[in-house]
C-alpha cells in the first residue's frame, strides 16, 4: 500500500514541486538572514495558496483511482478547485514587486521571484492535467480541451481580479454580493477596461499554451516509456 501511494504521488509530480518548494523556503530564509529584513515573507503565503489546487486535484485523482469519483463528490471539488486555481499562476505577477532593495542584490530577488513563479506554474499545470484527464474520460478529448480553454479564460480573469482589484478566492464566501456586483459590471462593459482585457487575454494564452506544451511532453514521455 505504501509503495502504491508513492507511485501515485510520483505520477502526479510531487517530488519536483516539493523540492522546488523547499528551495523557495530556503531562499526566503537566506534572504531574511542576509538582509535582516522580512521582505518577501508574504511569498510563502502565496505559495501555500498555489498548493491548494494541486492538493484538490490529488484528492480528485485518488477518488478516481479508488473508483469513488461520483458526480456529487467531484462537482463541489471541481468548483472549489476552479476558485483557487488562479492562485498558482498568480505567482508570476509578483514580479511587479521586483526593485532594488538595500542589503540584497537585485539578481537574487529576481531568482527568488522566478523560482516561486515557476513552482506555482508547475503546481497549476499538474492540477489542470488531473481535471483534464477526468473530463476526457467523460466527454472525450475535444470536450476536455474545451474545458481547458474555459479554465484558462477564467484563470486569466481571476488573476485580473486578484492582482488589480485585490479580490481573494475566499471572497466568494466572505463578500459574495460585492464580488458578483464587480463581475456584473465587467460583463456589462468589458471593452471599457483595457487592463481587464489585457491581463485576462495574456494569462489565458499563457496558461493554454504552457499546458499544451506540458501535455505534449508528457505524452511523448509515456510513448517512449511504452517502447522501452
Amino acid at each position: 500500500m505504501h509503495l502504491r501511494s508513492l507511485r501515485f504521488l510520483s505520477h502526479h509530480g510531487l517530488l519536483p514541486v516539493l523540492l522546488s518548494t523547499l528551495v523557495c523556503v530556503g531562499m526566503v530564509k537566506a534572504r531574511v538572514d542576509w538582509s535582516q529584513r522580512s521582505v518577501y515573507l508574504w511569498l510563502l503565503w502565496n505559495l501555500f495558496l498555489a498548493w491548494l489546487p494541486y492538493g484538490l486535484a490529488l484528492v480528485a485523482s485518488f477518488l478516481q483511482t479508488q473508483r469513488l469519483a461520483r458526480w456529487w463528490l467531484l462537482a463541489p471539488l471541481g468548483v472549489t478547485w476552479l476558485l483557487v486555481f488562479p492562485n498558482a499562476p498568480y505567482l508570476l505577477t509578483d514580479f511587479i514587486h521586483l526593485r532594488p532593495r538595500p542589503g540584497v542584490p537585485l539578481w537574487f530577488d529576481a531568482g527568488l521571484l522566478g523560482l516561486f513563479a515557476a513552482t506555482g506554474w508547475m503546481l497549476g499545470l499538474l492540477s489542470l492535467e488531473v481535471w483534464k484527464r477526468l473530463l476526457e474520460e467523460r466527454v472525450g478529448r475535444a470536450g476536455a480541451w474545451g474545458g481547458v480553454a474555459l479554465v484558462s479564460l477564467l484563470c486569466g480573469y481571476g488573476i485580473y481580479l486578484g492582482r488589480v482589484e485585490r479580490w481573494n478566492s475566499w471572497d466568494v464566501l466572505a463578500e459574495p454580493r460585492k464580488l458578483f456586483e464587480a463581475i456584473a459590471a465587467h460583463l456589462r462593459e468589458p471593452w471599457e477596461n483595457r487592463a481587464l482585457l489585457g491581463i485576462t487575454t495574456l494569462f489565458t494564452v499563457l496558461v493554454l499554451l504552457s499546458y499544451y506544451a506540458f501535455e505534449q511532453l508528457r505524452r511523448q514521455r509515456h510513448s517512449e516509456d511504452a517502447h522501452t
